[in-house]
């Protein structure tokens, strides 16, 4: 068996870990990036509900007609599911 090799540690001074002066730490930046994914998510969140509320509007008025309202309830519907589910994305983070 061979011995273990001693390896020295370098410690970074602080000349080497300087940052210019308008860089952010990385936990702003961080935190920047989340909260404009935050208010894109709203406003995704926000669609998604829109959609859902002028579909159920279309059914609550068209239901005693004899206008066939199938194609626009099943595509709003689904457009409005999907843009609540990427908003929910957006805001969780995934």
């Amino acid at each position: 068996m061979e011995p273990l090799q001693r390896t020295t540690q370098r410690f970074a001074s602080d000349a080497d870990t300087a940052r210019e002066p308008d860089t952010q730490p990385p936990d702003a930046a961080l935190k920047e990036k989340h909260e404009r994914l935050f208010q894109r998510g709203l406003k995704w969140l926000g669609a998604g509900i829109a959609l859902m509320a002028v579909s159920f509007g279309i059914n609550f008025f068209l239901y005693d007609t004899e206008l066939s309202f199938a194609t626009s309830m099943y595509l709003l519907t689904t457009v409005g599911a999907v843009c609540i589910l990427k908003g929910l994305v957006d805001m969780l983070g995934f």
